[in-house]
């Protein structure tokens, strides 16, 4: 009987870990299995619940985040059987996953670690799931485009091995540390993950020193696995990405046998490459950023000319002026105020990671940029206003005028900024939603289940999950819905032929809860109506979920 020990690192995933050990749990059937689960320091543990609902998981717990390869590490300890298995927790596994895998890695004495398909969850490829050890090359084709442009080309496209058929076995340098197999004696000679490396880097580390071994490190597509690539470093972004360049940095000095350079060249790269993503990672969606651009000139335009003057049409104060409401922009001289402003708004909006999505949602930021403005543009009126004082005196009748006019622009500026910056974003997403409608290009969609969790987060109508409406639900039990879930519902799932002719849906989203339940269905019988069925993880609360094509894992 095949027998192994399945270890996930879990850190911040709530969301997605009960979805992947239910898939875990139906790929060990009929194998002799270990699950252990270390919860890593996680500023949201693993619920009670969730633990309830897996008894034969070894459920490890950490007070602090020990990194990947440290947390491997221990929760390896409290391995029994001659095969790991080490799984992202924001992963789903096809049934066949193990055996085939262990099939493989008995057929094969001569491998060291094995890794298989991995895909994202619209079934493309996740190239990272076989690779070359990074050369001076590959590094610089990758990182300046060479490599997408040449992905046939053996130097070029080396890192990420794209010019290797998919569908075939292969033996490559590296695999991918989110899903592979390692026999538990040869990682144990190893000594396990280097736990210099906290996070990224330590699987090609550790197939580094499996080939120094004389071993082979195997791709092979018998099996797929899905993999929400990213979903556990939500929560700490800028954390992972320092990670990230901080691994590739100990990899060079570590196996500086690899390069002809010296080694300070390779880390000046490195830190080049880190430059250059940084701003991909905070900025993705340039169109937001030059549309709130924008908001910001309107507002140096309008509400920051010294001409301003709510009360009266003539201010007695030289270089204030509004005549009839006219702006004199020449009068204006506190262009340090604008830009200021333009850098405090933006940079914000960069670090909230409002560029690295594409929801029009807006409202998180409201409560934010009010007293943000508040303060900035505040402060700077009043230290305006003090240096005015100091240099017309107390007695000038000029004063009264000046203050009005910086308290207009302070208020202005508070409410201005804010609201515009929403209200274009409610103008694109409506803008949008009829262009889908009219284009035929907006999904909709129906979800299954609702026996036990809410729903109501999936129902929000900007871009919870962007291009598509929710109509409702359908249930294989509707009798058994919650009160709250019941107001939503269409009707049972035995009549979902009616309710996609008189709705016009072709898609069924599959409701995965916190126990990683999900409803059963026919997915043959859903197939002859025209329904495409995906697996729907995830909270749309935070936003933090996953779509999942079922077709990929049969």
């Amino acid at each position: 009987m095949h027998s192994c020990s399945v270890i996930i690192i879990a850190y911040n995933s709530c969301d997605f870990i009960p979805a992947c050990l239910k898939s875990v749990r139906d790929a060990c059937e009929g194998i002799d299995s270990q699950i252990i689960v270390l919860d890593n320091g996680s500023n949201e543990p693993i619920i009670p619940e969730i633990k309830n609902f897996f008894p034969e998981v070894e459920w490890i717990d950490s007070k602090e985040n020990l990194g990947f390869g440290k947390g491997c590490n221990l929760a390896e300890k409290h391995a029994t059987k001659p095969y790991l298995f080490f799984i992202n927790p924001d992963t789903i596994i096809s049934k066949n996953a193990f055996r085939e895998m262990l099939q493989f890695m008995e057929e094969h004495p001569d491998a060291g670690t094995v890794g298989c398909r991995i895909l994202n969850e619209d079934g493309t490829l996740q190239w990272a799931c076989r690779r070359s050890f990074p050369t001076i090359v590959s590094a610089v084709s990758k990182t300046i485009g060479l490599a997408a442009l040449f992905p046939k080309s053996k130097m070029l496209a080396s890192y990420n091995m794209t010019y290797a058929d998919p569908d075939e076995m292969i033996e490559v340098d590296a695999v991918s540390g989110s899903f592979f197999c390692i026999r538990r004696d040869v990682y144990e000679k190893l000594n396990g993950f280097d736990e210099d490396y906290f996070m990224y880097g330590e699987d090609l580390d550790l197939c580094f020193r499996t080939k120094q071994m004389g071993l082979k490190n195997y791709y092979t597509p018998v099996t797929n696995i899905l993999h929400f690539k990213g979903q556990s470093c939500r929560t700490r972004r800028w954390g992972s990405y320092v990670d990230f360049y901080k691994a590739m940095l100990i990899f060079v000095r570590k196996h500086k046998d690899l390069y002809f350079v010296p080694n300070f060249l390779v880390s000046f790269g490195i830190l080049f490459a880190a430059f250059v993503g940084m701003f991909s990672r905070l900025i993705p969606k340039f169109w937001k950023m030059f549309l709130d651009l924008g908001v910001l000139v309107v507002w140096a335009l309008v509400g920051l000319n010294k001409g301003i003057d709510v009360a009266i049409t003539d201010s007695p104060v030289e270089g204030f002026t509004a005549v009839h409401g006219i702006l004199d922009l020449a009068q204006f001289e506190d262009w340090w105020l604008v830009g200021l402003v333009v850098i405090v708004n933006l940079v914000f909006l960069m670090f909230r990671g409002e560029y690295t999505v594409s929801s029009l949602k807006g409202e998180k930021f409201l409560r934010y940029l009010i007293p943000l403005n508040l303060f900035t543009v505040g402060g700077y009126a009043a230290f305006r206003y003090f240096t005015q004082v100091s240099v017309l005196g107390n007695s000038a009748s000029s004063l009264p005028y000046i203050g009005r006019d910086w308290l207009f622009i302070t208020i202005f500026s508070s409410l201005f900024i804010p609201f515009a910056l929403l209200a274009w974003r409610r103008v694109a997403f409506w803008i949008n939603y009829f262009y889908r409608i009219f284009a035929k290009k907006r999904h909709r969609s129906i979800l299954l289940g609702g026996r036990e969790d809410s729903l109501n987060n999936w129902f929000d109508s900007y871009n919870v999950i962007p291009g598509i409406e929710i109509l409702g639900c359908v249930s294989s039990e509707p009798e058994k819905l919650t009160e709250e879930n019941r107001k939503h519902m269409l009707g049972p799932l035995s009549q979902m032929d009616s309710i996609c002719n008189r709705t016009g849906c072709r898609e069924l989203l599959v409701v995965s809860n916190f126990s990683g339940y999900r409803e059963n269905f026919d997915i043959n019988w859903l197939d002859k109506l025209g329904m495409c069925v995906f697996l729907l993880i995830g909270n749309g609360k935070n936003g933090n979920f996953a779509l999942v094509n079922l077709k990929y894992l049969r």
